[in-house]
């Protein structure tokens, strides 16, 4: 559906009449119109007031829709019950009428496929909207089972609008942050010879950022003889602001009119509703110098990160005598699982004893997973910005090796995950040993030996235990049986 829309140039004609339209009532309301226009988008609330507004009547629609199907079955007092499904679809009504508003505030600024996926969606919604309007109007009139079909029909269309919403946000990215959020540069790094900048235009520089192997956009902009510096890539829909212009204070984006603080980057008009990236600016040697300004959660490592991270591992780090480091303790427990693998791969299918080697790599898997996620990896946080990926990892390989234990050892199907467990496993271990295990090395040797002997202790309690030893033996028989 949503392709078909997406390819039908016919609908151009009728959206932009309807699109211009709107743009002519909003230009009527005069100096009103741009507040009006913040208040639909959702600039005040940092995200699309529009998807907010439109859960509340598909929720009370829904519900209506479930208390009727009640009503009908006799599963509920008939008199209670459609009170409540009339009240649902009145209310219902209020927030459709609502969540119109901004949606089509946020529509007149797409173009191309994207206004015409959304004018789909819009007209699904109009449809729902009406129907189930006249379901109301019947049911007053005593006409309750002709309403019900009306209001049943209003729920299939609003599904299938919500369908088309969801694809215009989670495909097409409509309303989603579209900044350039790359944490670099860490650490003060000179861009531009001030001289080049003039007051009030803007300029773009360029810094790479080796992790995600692109070049990132910062546009500089000298304002009443202060340099401000933010994002270049518009977060609304990706325009250029190095192409934009100063008006008020604020960096307009040319595309869709988006306004942005200076000085904070924060929205000043829509329809943009998310910030900036910051840069702090200093004058070095009649250089420009940026530096990343870390957003709140941002989990990005700047230099004093890392050398705080290294002073507080080493304060107090006292390493066991003959302890080995962390890293080489992982590295060994890495090429274990790797001989397991590679044992269990090259016996006879049909050999009974497979699956009791399976069983061993299981056991062997999830303590080298359990002994990371306790001890090292919150150990590294300080000093490594893999961590997130390495639990991502740790939750793909448990489920690789839930279906691997459900399939009989001598089956294809099994053979196949196999394989792909190991090369998902080789690749976690491999990417550990190239980034983590080297930015471990910040914390200094004392930590890591200490952490070593904690490692080590742990790896011999959770073989050594027979409770321990129990609980996974029980897990992996559930495994398989499920």
């Amino acid at each position: 559906m949503a392709a078909s829309l997406e390819a039908a140039e016919q609908l151009d004609a009728p959206a932009y009449a309807v699109a211009d339209v709107v743009s002519t009532a909003l230009e009527l309301t005069g100096t009103a119109s741009q507040p009006i226009q913040n208040v639909l988008h959702g600039t005040w609330l940092g995200h699309p007031l529009h998807p907010a507004l439109a859960t509340f009547p598909i929720g009370t629609w829904t519900m209506a829709f479930a208390l009727d199907g009640s009503e009908a079955l006799g599963l509920a007092p008939r008199r209670q019950v459609g009170e409540a499904a009339d009240l649902a679809l009145k209310a219902g009504v209020v927030g459709a009428v609502a969540a119109a508003a901004a949606g089509m505030a946020d529509w007149r600024q797409v173009h191309g496929r994207d206004r015409r996926t959304g004018f789909g969606h819009a007209a699904l919604n109009s449809v729902a909207l009406g129907l189930n309007i006249g379901s109301i109007a019947l049911r007053h009139r005593g006409r309750r089972g002709l309403g019900q079909i009306a209001s049943g029909a209003g729920w299939l269309a609003v599904m299938a609008g919500a369908y088309l919403g969801g694809h215009l946000v989670y495909r097409r990215r409509v309303g989603v942050d579209q900044a350039d959020r790359s944490p670099e540069p860490r650490g003060f790094q000179p861009v531009l010879p001030v001289a080049e900048l003039r007051e009030d235009r803007p300029y773009r520089v360029e810094l790479w950022d080796e992790a995600a192997r692109a070049m990132v956009g910062v546009v500089l902009v000298r304002h009443q003889g202060r340099v401000h510096a933010m994002g270049s890539r518009c977060s609304h829909m990706g325009g250029p602001l190095d192409e934009g212009w100063v008006q008020n204070g604020g960096l307009v984006c040319p595309w869709h009119g988006s306004r942005y603080c200076l000085a904070s980057g924060q929205v000043l008009d829509g329809p943009s509703t998310a910030p900036q990236p910051r840069y702090d600016v200093r004058i070095r040697n009649h250089h420009v110098e940026i530096r990343h300004v870390p957003e709140p959660g941002d989990e990005a490592l700047t230099p004093q990160d890392i050398a705080a991270g290294h002073a507080e591992a080493e304060a107090g780090a006292e390493a066991r005598p003959g302890s080995r480091k962390a890293d080489e303790v992982l590295f060994e427990h890495h090429q274990l699982l790797r001989r397991l693998f590679e044992t269990v791969e090259a016996m006879d299918a049909h050999d009974p004893e497979r699956r009791d080697m399976m069983r061993l790599l299981a056991g062997e898997l999830e303590i080298h997973e359990h002994v990371e996620d306790v001890i090292f990896y919150p150990a590294v946080r300080p000093v490594s910005e893999d961590v997130p990926v390495a639990h991502a990892e740790h939750q793909q390989l448990a489920d690789m090796l839930a279906l691997a234990l459900r399939l009989g050892p001598s089956s294809p199907e099994f053979e196949q995950q196999l394989r792909a467990l190991h090369k998902a496993v080789d690749h976690h271990a491999s990417s550990e040993e190239r980034s983590m295990f080297k930015e471990a090395q910040r914390l200094g040797e004392a930590r890591l030996r200490e952490l070593g002997g904690q490692i080590e202790q742990m790896l011999e309690h959770e073989r050594e235990s027979r409770a321990r030893s129990a609980f996974r033996a029980l897990k992996i028989r559930l495994l398989e049986k499920g």
